[in-house]
């Protein structure tokens, strides 16, 4: 046989056995379902999740800040406005040259769209507008699109009243779980709770009640070059707009402490980065 003709043979051979050994693929089941894909829906479930890139960085969850990082500095915040208390609130800040921030709602013990020109001079004056949700909602509570809908509803009102949109918000009642951190953080908010409540919606009548919550940490307080703390009260009520904010207001600067806006209380100096068009 000639040389030519003995390979072909051979690789013949060679070809059927490989064929017989090899084991046959199991027809397709178009009745199943394909494998699930990775995407940002099930990403936080893989088993190995791929390196993060634009679309998962986006999927980030927001984490929840309670203090100030600023020394020498507290942030004295006030949810659920505005309210008709807000307006007397602001005369004294702009005595004090104080600072602070409103947590608002768009619907909760009124209409923000009824204290318009409230919001636009607290924002005038240099206070920080920030997202307390359209309702006042529970967001642990809610679905991703209720939680979506909440925020954008808001911001839609915000935006036509002062031109520009919140990037900090503070969760009602301070409540929130994985779905809503890391919705708030696909939609770009930074979290802000706090570490020091007055309670004074509990004893509305009782000022001096809820400022023992400023003297007490204030008392305890090593010393003005160690950060300081985020406070919660509520300008919804009137003895806390006109009276018990003064107060801890007055109380914090004599003691030497800035009264100034959570924004700037973490190091965010530039208004501009608390806001986005």
């Amino acid at each position: 046989m000639a040389p030519i003709a003995r390979l072909t043979a051979l690789a013949l051979v060679f070809s059927a056995a490989f064929v017989n050994a090899a084991p046959a693929l199991a027809p397709y089941d178009t009745s199943s379902p394909p494998p699930a894909l990775t995407t940002t829906e099930n990403y936080a479930s893989a088993v190995e999740p791929v390196a993060a890139g634009p679309i998962l960085s986006k999927r980030a969850t927001a984490t929840v800040i309670t203090t100030c990082t600023k020394p020498g500095t507290i942030a004295i915040t006030f949810d659920d406005g505005p309210s008709e208390f807000t307006d007397g609130l602001l005369d004294f800040l702009k005595k004090k040259n104080a600072k602070v921030t409103f947590f608002l709602n768009g619907n909760n013990y009124g209409n923000i769209e009824n204290h318009k020109d409230v919001v636009k001079r607290a924002y005038k004056d240099g206070h920080q507008i920030a997202s307390h949700t359209y309702s006042h909602a529970d967001l642990a509570t809610l679905s991703k699109k209720k939680i979506e809908t909440e925020m954008k509803s808001l911001d839609t009102i915000i935006k036509k009243i002062i031109g520009v949109r919140p990037t900090y918000m503070r969760p009602p009642y301070g409540s929130f779980n994985k779905l809503a951190l890391d919705t708030l953080g696909s939609m770009g908010y930074k979290v802000i709770n706090w570490d020091r409540d007055t309670q004074d919606w509990q004893h509305p009548d009782k000022v001096l009640t809820s400022l023992k919550v400023y003297e007490k940490s204030f008392k305890e307080a090593k010393a003005l070059t160690n950060a300081g703390h985020i406070f919660l009260q509520h300008d919804t009520n009137r003895l806390t707009a006109l009276e018990l904010g003064p107060k801890a207001i007055d109380m914090a600067l004599k003691l030497g402490y800035k009264v100034v806006t959570v924004g700037s209380c973490l190091g965010n100096n530039d208004p501009k980065s608390w806001y986005r068009v």
